[in-house]
């Protein structure tokens, strides 16, 4: 099984769950709470979940999602990218009411941060992957996507 935690469709193969209803919500569930069967999700696609929620929800979510997966499953992370984001406003190529609008968040991340807090819950650096173009959805210029895979463990 694989997931999509976003309310709008972006992977076709994947069930959407979303803390509310809308038209492309498969299950109706917090993505920061929700529970699966240990072990038996092959992929999950996160669009800016991290970045949604507070900074002391970020690890809780990442372990949740990584006792989620399978052996070999893989996590992909889609953030707004705070260095992106951060640059753009400063260069004036981001008006401050864009700014306010469309790229406010409970917690900033950037590739490096994306990658230590992987790390972290269980993905090790030689399992991740930045990708930079969209993988089964297109790619946004302000975000990063990274991924990790599971490792199996005999």
């Amino acid at each position: 099984m694989k997931l999509q935690i976003t309310p709008i469709r972006k992977v076709e193969d994947a069930l959407v769950i979303w803390p509310e209803p809308t038209p492309d919500v498969d299950i109706v569930m917090d993505p920061k709470t929700m529970q699966m069967k240990p072990g038996s999700i092959k992929a999950i696609y996160a669009f800016d979940v991290l970045g949604s929620s507070g900074p002391e929800n970020v690890i809780p979510t990442l372990e949740n999602f990584f006792r989620m997966l399978q052996p070999d499953g893989e996590l992909y992370i889609i953030e707004h990218d705070f260095d992106y984001v951060a640059r753009a406003y400063i260069g004036g190529d981001l008006p401050i009411d864009e700014f306010n609008r469309d790229f406010r968040r409970g917690t900033y991340l950037n590739n490096h941060e994306i990658s230590a807090l992987l790390n972290k819950v269980g993905f090790p650096e030689k399992n991740q992957k930045v990708w930079y173009k969209g993988i089964k959805f297109p790619k946004e210029h302000y975000q990063v996507i990274i991924s990790g895979k599971k490792p199996v463990t005999k």
